[in-house]
């Protein structure tokens, strides 16, 4: 379902599906500006990824929120914006200026439904090629603690993955993945399907994973975020987000380490309060 921002205001009916959009620009003339640029789309997801779209368009001066995207498998909750309440939606911005879409990915499935996952990646890619996007980015974080991951000697700052028929250059710091260094291990719901799937369309699609040492770990968002930025080649500006990450990832640890000290001295003796292992045998998409 497509519902036009027209469409709401006259009053007609609202309703959601496993996929709809509602579009706050006149979406044909809106193609019909930007469907010949060479747009670039960075999408993120819950938990991590979705901080860097956000950030990176609230610091575009032009960036504009062009449409909502609703579905019957976000959480059934609502939430505060300000002083009113609304009901669970992701987000896609534009940037005219920067030839650029930003999909902030707000909310997770209810639980893990594979289905509605590749429903959503699915629709997201289509809406993408109607959108004239060129180069679609995922970012999310990565924490390489397993095999092969832990014997690289090299610092990397962040994996990327390509998906078919995309190429590029592979800029100081970043490491493409392949089958050979990621073992077993995949990119994980739609921070991969996205991609995957936009790569069936033609569009070129990576997966940029900031390198950190556990899930939370907001270094890895500003590691993706500088991957992102010199893969792309765009230039935007994001010595603030990257320092805004920078401070909360020391204050989060800062209060985590607090937090095991107390827990140590709590439960100091033997065979009581085991500590937990600080190897995260996972990784984030």
């Amino acid at each position: 379902m497509r519902t036009s921002k027209a469409g709401e205001e006259m009053g007609e009916g609202f309703e959601i599906g496993e996929f709809t959009v509602c579009w706050n620009v006149d979406e044909e003339e809106f193609k019909e500006r930007t469907s010949n640029y060479e747009n670039i789309l960075i999408a993120g997801f819950p938990p991590m990824g979705n901080i860097i779209p956000y950030h990176i368009k609230e610091f575009l001066k032009d960036s504009e929120k062009i449409l909502s995207l609703y579905s019957y498998d976000f959480p059934p909750i609502v939430e505060a914006r300000e002083d009113e309440f609304e009901i669970p939606h992701d987000e896609v911005w534009y940037s005219e200026e920067k030839r650029l879409f930003c999909y902030v990915g707000k909310y997770p499935e209810v639980e893990y439904i594979p289905k509605s996952a590749y429903k959503q990646a699915e629709c997201v890619a289509k809406l993408s090629k109607e959108l004239g996007v060129k180069e679609l980015y995922t970012v999310g974080v990565i924490i390489p603690l397993q095999e092969p991951f832990k014997q690289v000697k090299e610092e990397i700052e962040a994996y990327v993955g390509f998906f078919e028929g995309s190429k590029k250059e592979i800029p100081a710091g970043i490491k493409r993945m392949t089958r050979k260094n990621i073992g077993r291990f995949s990119i994980i719901r739609k921070t991969g399907l996205l991609p995957g799937f936009a790569s069936k369309l033609g569009i070129a699609s990576y997966s940029v994973l900031g390198v950190g040492e556990y899930p939370e770990d907001l270094r890895a968002c500003a590691g993706a975020l500088r991957a992102f930025k010199r893969l792309s080649g765009l230039d935007i500006e994001t010595a603030k987000t990257e320092e805004m990450l920078r401070e909360s990832a020391e204050a989060f640890e800062t209060r985590i380490e607090k937090e095991r000290q107390r827990a140590r001295a709590a439960y100091r003796g033997e065979g009581v309060g085991a500590e937990p292992s600080d190897a995260l045998h996972y990784m984030y998409g």
